[in-house]
């Protein structure tokens, strides 16, 4: 699942992109380039840019899945990957990254960070509208920060980077400035952000309105449709700014299943989903997979970990917390169920982004010393029944998947075995996307297998491990909460300099590696199964949907569109 970096709570896959460090935004940036797909160095697993190749044939749709069901589609409101993939192309954003993670133009055609650091100033394009033909305004922007930042309204994606924010002012039809009251090196990607049109909200209860589930559009395409655990259908929208893309019509498909949708594509059904590492050893098999479809492999800065909720009475100490990540055998996952396309990760952050100190090394698989650390919590087997209590509890909990994640189920079983050879319990529960999101949303939850998807490169802990970020506020969904890791969080925040921010960084590296919020697992390539006439691919670290133009530049190769 990932939580937005913006985390985004979604299931994903994670793995390493060779990227040294992130790109540092400069003290005053006064134009944002035009946005286009660039090359990106030779990676391991081989990134691609396939902009400027092949012929394209424009009309038609192209099948997308969706791995459950959109929780909404008001940009304020969204928390996952379902809704990040369709807004994509309902919604322009202020701002945007493109392949090699840069900051280009979007709604707004400049920007400018003032040298302190504390004020960012936009200006929006002229040619801009939303798709009734009414410009796009610094109003609706104003009105969508100031949504973000109302207590009343949840915005686990955006609330965080805008944490600090003091005032967010027109300064005419077109332009607008934002005022923090502390610095922040990465205040600019904030406004890789989507915009709401003021005049559709006015005086309607925001949470509940219509345009949440029927968006209007100032993007490439616009909302048609919408079939409850179904489908979603979206057109071309013939206001769009930008260039036209190729599809008339984007159908996406809600599928849970990795192994329903993998079947779908071999049969046209789909165009294209992510897959898992037995899907992709079941394709390098199957005959009919090699003459339709074509597999795309590549490392982003996305990772899996085992969230443990510091609420639970089970998981409130942390030499609790070490001892389960203790339990569960990383290399044979990595060798196992990854065939070795993923890495070992012992914080919160891929193995290539600048945070991610190497010399931190994982916690060992260690069952002995896991037990020990056991009975110095005072978790014991008093009674003899084969289970640890403490204070007259079991020691007995449940650990949360999704559904449609089938490493991540495997995983929590093998956990599962583990922390019962220890005289641990642990029941691991399937629930379905809409059920799972809102129970870790909530932090109504003992333990879940997650992952964290990069929306973009800055490597913030603050959103997801400070302690001021608990539900309903924030993205701490396990309720971390350490008086240390709070200060260094506040401390990089407020670092300008990057060498300095990444030696902060990599202190607090070494606490969450020994204070465990999490068990951190792998950071595993992503994995994808495509129709082979579908061109137009760019790979990033930031995944498909957290580039521009990403799945837009997709086209339908050769013959009639389908």
């Amino acid at each position: 699942m990932k939580k937005p970096g913006r985390l985004v709570l979604l299931v994903c896959l994670a793995a390493a992109c060779r990227v040294n460090e992130a790109p540092k935004p400069p003290a005053v940036v006064r134009t944002a380039p035009a946005a286009a797909p660039t090359a990106i160095p030779e990676p391991v697993l081989g990134y691609i840019d396939e902009s400027n190749k092949g012929l394209p044939a424009d009309g038609g749709l192209i099948r997308r899945r969706l791995i459950g069901e959109p929780g909404t589609l008001n940009a304020v409101l969204q928390s996952g990957l379902p809704e990040q993939q369709v807004l994509q192309y309902l919604s322009r954003n202020l701002l945007d990254f493109d392949s090699r993670m840069n900051l280009v133009a979007g709604l707004a055609e400049r920007y400018e960070v003032t040298p302190g650091g504390r004020e960012v100033r936009l200006t929006l394009r002229a040619d801009a509208v939303w798709e009734d033909g009414s410009p796009v305004t610094s109003r609706d922007a104003v009105f969508t920060i100031r949504r973000i930042v109302d207590p009343a309204v949840p915005s686990p994606l955006f609330k965080p980077v805008f944490e600090t924010l003091a005032s967010v002012e027109a300064t005419g039809p077109r332009s607008f400035v934002a005022k923090f009251r502390e610095p922040d090196a990465a205040h600019a990607m904030a406004f890789v952000l989507p915009l709401l049109p003021e005049k559709r909200y006015a005086g309607k209860n925001f949470l509940k309105a219509r345009e949440n589930r029927a968006p209007v559009s100032d993007g490439p395409y616009r909302f048609v449709s919408w079939k409850a655990q179904d489908s979603l259908v979206l057109e071309r929208n013939p206001r769009y700014f930008g260039p036209r893309p190729h599809f008339d019509r984007v159908v996406f498909r809600i599928l849970p299943e990795n192994s329903v949708a993998y079947q779908a594509v071999l049969t046209g059904d789909l165009d294209e989903t992510s897959i898992d590492e037995s899907l992709k050893q079941q394709a390098a098999r199957d005959p009919e997979y090699g003459r339709c479809c074509r597999a795309v492999e590549y490392y982003n800065l996305d990772y899996s970990y085992i969230a443990l909720n510091s609420r639970a009475p089970f998981f409130s100490d942390a030499r609790v917390r070490r001892a389960v990540t203790m339990l569960l055998d990383r290399g044979s996952i990595v060798r196992n169920l990854y065939r070795g396309s993923a890495r070992i990760i012992s914080g919160p952050w891929a193995p290539d982004s600048p945070a991610y100190d190497a010399s931190i090394s994982p916690l060992p698989f260690d069952p002995a010393g896991a037990a020990k650390l056991l009975d110095e919590a005072g978790w014991k087997d008093t009674n003899g029944n084969g289970t640890r209590d403490r204070a007259g509890r079991e020691f007995e909990f449940e650990l949360l998947v999704s559904a449609g994640s089938n490493i991540g189920r495997q995983i929590d079983e093998m956990l599962s075995a583990e922390l019962a050879r220890v005289g641990v319990k642990a029941r691991v529960r399937p629930l379905e996307w809409a059920s799972f999101v809102e129970r870790i949303d909530g932090g109504n939850f003992e333990a879940a297998s997650l992952a964290w998807s990069a929306s973009d490169p800055n490597p913030d802990p603050f959103p997801y491990w400070h302690s001021s970020q608990w539900p309903p506020r924030g993205l701490n969904s396990g309720y971390y909460g350490n008086p240390e890791a709070d200060r260094l969080m506040e401390e990089a925040r407020r670092e300008m300099k990057e060498e300095a921010r990444v030696r902060i960084y990599h202190r607090l590296h070494a606490i969450f590696r020994d204070d465990a919020p999490a068990v951190f697992v792998t950071n595993a390539s992503a994995k994808y199964a495509f129709r082979r006439e579908i061109g137009g691919l760019v790979t990033s670290p930031l995944g498909f949907s957290g580039i521009w133009p990403g799945p837009i530049g997709w086209w339908r190769s050769g013959g009639a569109p389908r």
